[in-house]
This record gives structure tokens, C-alpha cells and sequence, in this order.
């Protein structure tokens, strides 16, 4: 096993790390509380929640009020460090209660975090809504807040593995960082279930009120300590699964498949009748095991190879699959370069056919029979064989296209030249950029990188695009790269054979001379200011028909010319009113038909958009959303801003990722449920499969269950089976398996004990931005408070009867259920107020493809003090861990005037300073005396040898590691930037977005769930706040 050392440290401050842990203590045991048996009530349920209450000077009446918290690690009961404010002026004390005392070890010091006194207030641009009516002031220190979960659960697993098959009712949350062990079932990273203890009948889980689904997240990045996902190539008892089949061709049977449901063999599966035949775990059929895969069975009922079989040990695993699985080739477009193949593939048939025919003629002079006593003639089969393999495509590297924009507009505001620059880099790495630096003796730092390049056998092409759509010879034989226009914008095709998809290594000096022409010939102002971008994916489809791969399009407007012409739509007077849901679905036929013909074609399609004003992403967005690939939203772009991030996209999307492409999938369920709905950014030509032009490792969808047929036996488990087919970035074809068991129950209780909130709110908020076309706005924010609210009252009804009417009890489990829905209710696309369509549209589609940890990241912001780090914070301690601080509730009420704050919401990071903030902190994070003198533009911290950089850029290094995302770090000065409007819409706990707080939400959820138990509807008058 790898060594526990756990978070990813700044490979380049690993001496400043050496000198702060020099006289480290080992971090304190945490307290935790005992998870409540149902039918009573635990006394953090009654203190969040009991009779209404009267607050005291030193604390609450009632004992249990208080939660019993656990103890930070690296945080003391006053902050401390040389920019800590004056605890007598900035936080108020109060004393320990005296239950907690007892329940807390001797060598730990508990601090309950409060509001500081002199606290600053939410700016009054961003205030939303207040409460009416009758109230009572709410702390909200006392509300449930996902800091200190997220906190004890990190706790928990710091010191221990998670197994996928003795979870013991826990599964990590998302933002865990942990290590974890495949004993079966899929790890959550991959396969991650609303409910891993399901309803016996399709009515309890309707009395639960509960989602009913699985977040599917098939590349999903794995830590570096934990084992990679095994490939298996070879079937045959005997040998190793790694080894290379013994045959290959027809005769490979491939994976041992069930006749009757066609699922694959796994883990879960049964071997019976001495190993000759094994039972199906999902459909019950029993298969007779082939000769080549036979294994005796020792006396516990495993084979006796079991150790040596991956299948049979782990929950995922990759197989190595031949010709049957090849996907099926589409008709040929008639373009050139479907020509070529097809004539290529006829001297192929040609040849086969010759070289039968001059065997059979052999065989004759020496008076043999012509025939082949394993088949019919040599002839025959050569030739049927050809005609076959003919109807599907042969896996190849992946084929990148790269369209550019070179409009006039495009050139003048330097986005021609930044995407060539970022491209060439992706390419070829920043050795491609030393040219002039090594020979003045600069870039010592850059010529010890390491070259990175995209992967061997993967092809480029580059498309130009203004009016006109030139395309680009690139063979490596030519001197210089050629173009070809055509001018015929709706009949697109490529206008040469050869050298349109060419290897990015052999024609290195072709691509980037033309990569270092093209801003030249925009910044001309020959291209004119209209784009053709419709017409050039259309010539890109062209390219890669035959093969599949990917288009990446960069466009920088409004697209009003040639195939798929545009034109505004956008009218503010329709915001908010029944008329806007028609803003978020394509203008045009075009969009719609062109995305379904990418998805065919095994294309996938990435979209950067560089709009000034609207510029009807929900039409061009199309093709992205149906092909599985991704948007890029860059409005008002600025390359002095802009351009890191820009670079850093491309090259996350062409190097960093895992990328598959020509993707199937299909999930498989045990007797008694089955998928009902999936939801997320695929193509969908049958009720069973998916299909995606390209899918990668920040991808996932919903897969929604539902119950089938009679009640399900609580003595046996039930089982999915998610089958991902699909070819590699370097062209092998295989096939991905996930697997996962469900227990089964008839107990409400057990059902909410066991159930996974944050995967629960992820389908809720999928399943809500996927109706965003169809409904309005209203009626979805109004369909999530009330799903909200039946769920806690579906609680308290069956689960929680003997509580007095006039209090809310939360599940343990769900007790951030309000929060994370007025979460949803204040997130960029259903959010409250003006939102251009644009903005919606695109938070729209990227949360319906988001994982489980950016989904409640983007959510919910993490919010840390950076004026008040110990020195210790952001380094490893001695068993090799990074010492974290503690995380803030994310609202103004925790934030004083003299603070600096970092702020992370998965997309973006924010660092805010206050207007009375210590000049030490500026100058110590990017080397300045004073706020005016920052530059805002900057979207990264400078490496500055000062303690606190050190520290920060430690904390981000982790942050985007478990992420899976980098992180602009953006400068936003109190009274000072207009982005402080946008940090303010973080904090998520104030009254912002056009919505209420969160204590006045919880307020409005208690009044709905009391007046529902006294049967009033809602038009109670006995009502009492809390």
C-alpha cells in the first residue's frame, strides 16, 4: 500500500514546510456524537428545534440546547498570529456549558464559534428579501451548518480507510478527502446512491418523500495512494487477466456475459454445480461457464483462481474488448475524405479476396479439397468477413479539430492571438516558447519543466472561420501549412484526402507556423466581422465522421452567418414571467438536428465563448449538452485578466483529463427495480442506453430508480450494474463496470438513517435545472421548497410522533436539508432577480453534468480566515497531513472590517480584504503596501517567500485537488471592486438572490411542516415562532 501521506503540497515550498513543523503536537481525538435510535430523539434535535426559547446572557435555559461540537485542530479559543484582531474588540466570549465540560477530554479545549460583536453587514445592493410577521431573533450559531459536519467527517476518515463493503451505515461526504478500499461495490467516487438501504415497496418510498437515484460518475479521478482500476485482457482459466488473449479475432468470446440479461460477470454472481455454471446476480438466470474460463471451486464456494480474477474480487474494472464491440459506422457523408476510406477499405476486400482466391488455386493443383473443415471456404469467409467489419469503425487515437474564430472583432480584442498561444502550449508544452528567451540566458526556470505533449497515435486539425471557412493542410510533407477555402456554407466538406487530421509530433513545424500565422491574418481585418461557426462544425463533422474524436470551437459572438444564423432574442421584459423558459431551449432546428448527428458520429463537442453581449449560448450550447462535452463561458474577455485561465482550461481539457470518446452505456437492475429517468448532458435514442460524443473525468449524470412489480424480499440484497463502453484517447476499445449492492428494508427509520443527503440533493437540484426549459422559474423554486419540506415532515409524522406539535425535528441525516435547499433556490440558474438567459442557460447545463463535490462546493463556498492562521496551518504535521484551518459559516455575521477571507465555491476563489485590513497581510500575499495599489487583474497569487503565501497557495494546491479543478484566485477590496457583489451572492447564508436568509427560511419551513400536522394548510393562527 502507498504511504499515508494525505494532501498535495506546493512541490516548490517544501523547506518552509520543514522549518514551521518543527515543534508539531499529534492532532486531539474528536468527540462524536452517537447516531440516535428512532422512536427517540438525540439532544441535538431538540436543541436546534425545542419549545420556543428564551435566550440568556450566558447561554440557552435548557442544557441541551447546545450541540455538542468537536474540537479543531490548528484553531485556539482566541485567534492568534500576528494579524489576529483584538479579541476583545472583534469576537465575544461565552462560557462553556457545563454538560459539554463533561463530555470533553481533559487534554482538548473546546471553542464554540460565535459572531463577532463588531461583525460587518451585508452590503445593501445584495440584501434580499426580509421575514414579516411575528418572530423571535434566531442565533445562528445554533443552527445546523455543514462546517462541522464536513469537519467530523474529515476527522473521522484522517484516521481511518473507507471499505466500499463494511461502510457500517457511513459514506464519506464529498468534499472528504479519504482514502478508500474496492471490496465489491464501487467506490462512492464512481457510484454514489440516494439510498444505500432502499424501500421494500414503491409506497414507503413514497411516504419517505425521499429521491430515489444514483449519481453516475464513471472516470472519476482516484487519490494517488489508492489502487488504479484493474484492465482485464484474457479469459482463459489458467493465465493472468493482464495477459494479451492467446487468439484473437472471432473466436474470442470476450467477457463471460449472462444469456438472459446480457449483464456481465462480477463480483456478485454465484458459482454453482462444481463451477460449470454461475446464477446472475441481477436477472437470477443461471449461464454455463465456457471451457477456457472453467475453474474448479474450492470448499467456500470460490473458485480456486478467485485471487487472480479482478472481476471476481472488485466493484470496478476495466475490460479489454475485440471487434464485436465496436460501435457501428454511420452512412458516409460523401465527403473526400469518406472517400478515401472507403476506397481504402475496398483494396483491403481486394486484396483478401486475391489471397484466397491464388489458396484455393493451389490447393487444387495439388488435388486438395478447397474447403476448411472449421467453416465455409477461405474465399467466402475472407470476403463476408470484410463486408462485415466494413459497417463498424475500427478504434482509432482520438482526432482533435480546433476551430478558431479569426473574425476583425475576434483579432481586435486579443482572443485570436490567446487562443493559439494557449493551444500551442497545450500542444507542445512552454518549451515551444524558449526560442528567444535561452539565447539571453532567461527562462532558466522553464527549461527545467518537464515537456508535456498530448498522447501518441492522436491526431489535430485546425479550421479558421470568419465569413469564409478555410481549412488547413497540415501534412508534414509541405513546407508550410496551405488552406482551402469553401465557400459553399451549407454543403460543407473537406476539400483534400490527405493532411487535414495529422499526427501533432511529425507536423510540429507546420502547426506552429500556423498557430503563430493565424493572428496575423485576423489582426489584417481581411476575415471580415461575421462568423460561420455553424458551417465549420459542420466541415469539422466532416473530418471526423468516420473515426469520431472531438471539436473544440472558439467563437467570440453572436453567430449571424452561414449554416445555424442567429439572432438576438434576448428581452429583459420577459425575465421572470412565463415567456422566459422559451430563452433556454435552441432558436433554431439546426442546433438540435446537428448535436443529435455529433452524438451519432461518436463527436464530442467544447464550446469557448468570448460574448461582449448576448450571444444565445442555449442554441449554440446545444452541441455541447448532447455530446457530452463542455462550455466555456469567458463574457467581457480581458487577456491581461483572462488569459491564465483561458490556458489553463485548454490545457486541463486536452492534457489533464482522462477523455474517452464513441461512448455507450447502459445500467442494469435486479429483479424489482429499474431505471426510470436519467438526467444529464447525453444523447438518447432508446429507454436503456446513453450515448455520448466524448466523456471525461469531471463528467457524471443521474440515473433515476423506481420500484418494479410485486414488494422486494428484505432478506436479499438488490444489485446495479452500470456497463460503460467506450474507446480510449489512444484508441483501445473497452468496457467499464461498475457494481454496487443495496440492502433492502421496510423501516422508515432505517431509510432516512442510512440515506446520503448531499447525493440526494444533487438529483434534486439536477432533476430541477433539467425542467428549466419546460417550467418557469416559480414553479420550480416552489416545487423544491415543498419537496424540502414533505421531507421533513414525512420525519416527523412516522419517525418522530411523541414530539410536542410545535417542534421541527430534523433527521440526522437531513438536518441541512433547508440550507442546501435555499442553496439551490439562490444558485446562478434559479436564482431571484435579472440573469441574462445566457448565464442561466450555462449554469444550467454544467450543474447537470457536475460531480457530487463540485455540485455542494458550488453550492455551498467554503470561507477561511486568512488574518488569523496559526503558522502551522498549511503544512504537514509529522505524520505527513496538512493541517487545515477551521472553515467560517459562509455569512457576513462571521466577518469584521479587519479581516482578509478566502473564499472557494469549486469555479472560482475569491480572496476578500476588508477596508480596515493589517498592510502586512497585502504585502505578504502579493508584495504591495496598500489596497490601491493591487493590481485586480491578477488571477494568481504571486510566489512570494513570505509565510502567509506560503500557507495560502498550500491551501488552494489541496483545495483544487480535491476538486479536480484549478482555481483562479481573484482580488475583491471591500467598497472598493464591483465584484464584491458576486462574493456577497456567495454567502449564501444572508438574505441575498432575491431570497429569504437562512434562519428566516428555516422560520417559513417550521411554520409549513406545524400547520401541516394541525391539518390547517397553512392558514393556522396558533402558530408560535419556534
Amino acid at each position: 500500500m502507498p504511504p499515508r501521506s494525505r494532501y498535495a503540497v506546493d512541490p516548490s515550498l517544501t523547506a518552509p514546510a520543514k522549518q514551521s513543523q518543527g515543534q508539531g503536537q499529534s492532532q486531539p481525538d474528536y468527540y462524536q456524537q452517537q447516531q440516535p435510535s428512532y422512536g427517540q430523539q438525540s439532544n441535538s434535535q431538540q436543541g436546534y428545534y425545542g419549545q420556543q426559547q428564551q435566550q440568556t446572557q450566558g447561554g440557552y435555559n435548557d442544557p441541551n440546547y447546545l450541540p455538542q461540537l468537536h474540537n479543531v485542530s490548528g484553531r485556539n479559543v482566541a485567534p492568534t498570529g500576528e494579524y489576529a484582531p483584538n479579541p476583545s474588540t472583534s469576537y465575544q466570549q461565552y462560557p462553556q456549558h457545563p454538560q459539554q465540560q463533561q463530555h470533553q477530554p481533559q487534554n482538548q479545549q473546546q471553542r464554540y464559534p460565535e459572531q463577532p460583536i463588531n461583525h460587518i453587514q451585508a452590503p445593501p445592493h445584495s440584501s434580499g428579501p426580509q421575514l414579516t410577521g411575528p418572530r423571535v431573533r434566531i442565533d445562528p450559531s445554533q443552527v445546523p451548518n455543514p462546517v462541522e459536519a464536513q469537519e467530523l467527517d474529515q476527522n473521522l476518515y484522517d484516521d481511518e480507510d473507507f471499505f466500499s463493503c463494511q461502510t457500517k451505515g457511513l459514506v464519506p461526504l464529498v468534499g472528504t478527502d479519504y482514502r478508500a478500499i474496492d471490496q465489491g461495490n464501487s467506490l462512492p467516487r464512481h457510484l454514489r446512491a440516494t439510498l444505500p438501504v432502499i424501500p421494500s415497496n414503491s409506497q414507503l418510498l413514497d411516504t419517505t418523500a425521499l429521491p430515489f437515484g444514483l449519481i453516475v460518475h464513471p472516470f472519476a479521478p482516484l487519490r494517488y495512494d489508492e489502487n488504479p482500476i484493474p484492465t482485464i485482457s484474457n479469459w482463459n482459466s489458467g493465465q493472468s487477466a493482464f495477459d494479451p488473449p492467446s487468439y484473437l479475432g472471432e473466436e474470442d468470446d470476450g467477457p463471460p456475459r449472462c444469456e438472459k440479461c446480457r449483464g456481465y460477470i462480477n463480483v456478485w454472481c454465484r458459482f454453482v454445480d462444481g463451477g460449470r455454471k454461475w446464477n446472475c446476480n441481477l436477472c437470477g438466470g443461471v449461464n454455463v461457464v465456457s471451457p477456457t474460463y472453467f475453474c474448479h471451486l474450492a470448499p467456500n464456494g470460490q473458485r480456486l483462481d478467485h485471487e487472480s480474477r479482478p472481476e471476481l474480487q472488485f466493484g470496478t474494472v476495466d475490460l479489454s474488448v475485440g471487434q464485436s464491440y465496436w460501435s457501428l459506422q454511420p452512412p458516409p457523408s460523401g465527403s473526400l475524405i469518406d472517400v478515401a476510406t472507403d476506397v481504402g477499405n475496398s483494396a483491403s476486400d481486394a486484396i483478401s479476396s486475391t489471397a484466397a482466391d491464388l489458396l484455393g488455386g493451389l490447393q487444387a493443383s495439388l488435388g486438395q479439397d478447397q474447403h476448411n473443415n472449421r467453416g465455409p471456404s477461405p474465399a467466402l469467409s475472407a470476403k463476408e468477413k470484410a463486408k462485415e467489419l466494413k459497417k463498424y469503425r475500427k478504434p482509432h487515437g482520438i482526432g482533435r479539430v480546433f476551430i478558431i474564430d479569426v473574425s476583425s472583432s475576434s483579432a481586435q480584442r486579443g482572443i485570436v492571438r490567446e487562443v493559439c498561444e494557449g493551444i500551442k502550449k497545450a500542444l507542445y508544452g512552454n518549451k515551444s516558447q524558449k526560442n528567444g528567451t535561452e539565447a539571453n540566458g532567461q527562462g532558466a526556470e522553464d527549461e527545467e519543466e518537464e515537456e508535456i505533449t498530448i498522447g501518441k497515435g492522436e491526431r489535430v486539425g485546425i479550421i479558421s472561420v470568419a465569413e469564409h471557412v478555410g481549412f488547413w493542410n497540415l501534412s508534414s510533407n509541405l513546407s508550410a501549412p496551405t488552406q482551402l477555402i469553401v465557400s459553399d456554407l451549407d454543403d460543407m466538406f473537406i476539400p483534400f484526402t490527405s493532411g487535414f487530421l495529422v499526427d501533432p509530433f511529425e507536423s510540429k513545424t507546420q502547426i506552429v507556423a500556423l498557430l503563430d500565422l493565424l493572428p496575423i491574418i485576423a489582426e489584417n481585418g481581411q476575415e471580415g466581422n461575421r462568423v460561420a461557426a455553424g458551417s465549420a462544425v459542420k466541415g469539422a463533422l466532416a473530418g471526423l465522421r468516420m473515426r469520431g474524436g472531438q471539436i473544440n470551437l472558439f467563437v467570440s459572438g453572436l453567430i449571424t452567418h452561414g449554416a445555424g444564423a442567429l439572432q438576438s432574442r434576448e428581452d429583459p421584459t420577459i425575465y421572470n414571467t412565463d415567456k422566459e423558459k422559451n430563452l433556454f431551449s435552441p432558436a433554431n432546428n439546426f442546433w438540435r438536428e446537428l448535436g443529435d448527428e455529433l452524438a451519432e458520429c461518436g463527436v464530442g463537442t467544447n464550446i469557448f465563448v468570448f460574448p461582449e453581449q448576448y450571444c444565445d449560448v442555449a442554441s449554440i450550447g446545444h452541441i455541447t449538452s448532447i455530446t457530452g462535452g463542455e462550455t466555456f463561458f469567458h463574457p467581457k474577455f480581458s487577456p491581461p485578466r483572462d488569459r491564465n485561465l483561458l490556458y489553463s482550461e485548454i490545457e486541463d481539457l486536452i492534457l489533464k483529463r482522462e477523455l474517452v470518446y464513441n461512448v455507450s452505456i447502459r445500467i442494469r437492475c435486479s429483479n424489482g427495480i429499474r431505471i426510470s429517468d436519467h438526467i444529464g448532458n447525453f444523447y438518447q435514442r432508446s429507454m436503456t442506453d446513453l450515448e455520448f460524443g466524448q466523456l471525461d473525468s469531471k463528467k457524471s449524470f443521474i440515473a433515476v430508480l423506481k420500484h418494479e412489480g410485486s414488494r422486494l424480499d428484505e432478506r436479499q440484497p438488490a444489485y446495479i450494474q452500470v456497463a460503460i463502453l467506450y474507446t480510449t484517447s489512444s484508441g483501445e476499445r473497452k468496457v467499464r463496470l461498475l457494481n454496487m449492492m443495496f440492502g433492502v428494508t421496510g423501516l422508515i427509520g432505517n431509510i432516512f438513517k442510512f440515506a446520503d443527503q448531499e447525493a440526494g440533493v444533487g438529483v434534486l437540484l439536477k432533476g430541477a435545472v433539467s425542467q428549466m426549459p419546460t417550467r418557469t422559474l416559480r414553479d420550480i423554486k416552489k416545487a423544491l421548497t415543498e419537496r424540502c419540506n414533505r421531507v421533513l415532515l414525512m420525519y416527523r409524522k412516522h419517525c418522530a410522533p411523541a414530539v410536542q406539535q410545535g417542534q421541527l425535528i430534523l433527521p440526522e441525516g437531513f438536518k441541512l436539508l433547508p440550507l442546501y435547499t435555499l442553496c439551490m433556490l439562490k444558485s446562478k440558474p434559479l436564482k431571484g432577480g435579472n440573469v441574462t438567459s445566457d448565464v442561466r442557460v450555462h449554469y444550467m447545463r454544467q450543474f447537470k453534468s457536475l460531480s457530487a463535490t463540485r455540485t455542494i462546493n458550488l453550492l455551498y463556498p467554503r470561507l477561511l480566515a486568512i488574518h488569523d492562521l496559526n503558522e502551522k496551518i498549511g503544512f504537514p504535521d509529522e505524520k505527513g497531513k496538512l493541517q487545515l484551518p477551521q472553515f467560517m459559516r459562509a455569512s457576513y455575521g462571521w466577518m469584521v472590517a479587519e479581516g482578509a477571507y478566502l473564499l472557494s465555491n469549486g469555479e472560482v476563489a475569491m480572496i476578500w480584504f476588508g477596508s480596515a485590513v493589517s498592510p502586512q497581510i497585502i504585502d505578504d500575499l502579493y508584495g504591495v503596501d496598500n489596497l490601491q495599489d493591487l493590481d485586480v487583474r491578477m488571477t494568481s497569487l504571486p510566489k512570494l517567500p513570505t509565510l502567509l503565501s506560503t500557507q495560502i497557495r498550500n491551501i488552494l494546491t489541496h483545495l483544487e485537488r480535491i476538486l479536480d479543478n484549478s482555481l483562479p484566485v481573484i482580488i475583491v477590496r471591500q467598497n472598493l471592486d464591483g465584484m464584491e457583489i458576486e462574493f456577497a451572492n456567495q454567502l449564501v447564508e444572508d438574505s441575498n438572490n432575491d431570497a429569504l436568509s437562512y434562519t428566516d427560511y428555516l422560520m417559513t419551513a417550521h411554520k409549513s411542516i406545524t400547520n401541516e400536522l394541525s391539518g390547517n394548510g397553512g392558514k393556522s393562527d396558533s402558530w408560535k415562532p419556534w
